[in-house]
């Protein structure tokens, strides 16, 4: 059922980010100018994220014992729901929030899922952090969810 869901929910999100030429470089006439810092223009651009740390919970017979962190342990591709500006004639990523799958680079092979947030587009990456979950067979919810922070880059 799970994967029905999320089958059903990347066809939705491609089919409605066509319509915004959903793979190709962001360009000058997309956007529309504004004279606020925060106006823009929200585009549905995709996003892939390399976490620099992750901490994520242990538990020992049910018990919290400690948290575990690892460097370079989770890599996320997915959509993200990004506010563009022009800077000097230049579309310039502002912010994104993401929703994105997740794999387990040095664990278990994992898939998960990722929620983040990123912002200040330096040189094509972007600062963020974020929240995430690991489905993991016959393992309870409070083992599995970890949070990161790392960079990401929206194209």
């Amino acid at each position: 059922m799970k994967r029905v869901l999320l089958i059903f929910a990347l066809v939705a999100l491609v089919t409605g980010a066509s319509a915004q030429s959903f793979f190709t470089p962001v360009t000058a006439d997309q956007l529309k100018s504004g004279e606020k810092a925060l106006t823009g223009t929200f585009l549905i651009r995709p996003e892939f994220t390399v976490a620099g740390n992750v901490i994520k919970p242990v538990f020992i017979d049910g018990e919290f014992s400690s948290f575990e962190v690892s460097f370079a342990s989770r890599v996320g591709f997915g959509a993200s729901y990004s506010l563009y500006k022009l800077v000097e004639g230049e579309p310039y990523n502002v912010y994104s929030f993401a929703a994105q799958l997740s794999l387990a680079t040095i664990e278990r092979p994992n898939m998960g899922l990722i929620l983040s947030a990123s912002a200040f587009d330096l040189y094509g990456l972007s600062p963020s952090i974020g929240l995430g979950y690991d489905f993991v067979k016959d393992s309870p919810f409070k083992a599995n969810y970890f949070i990161l922070w790392g960079i990401s880059h929206t194209f």
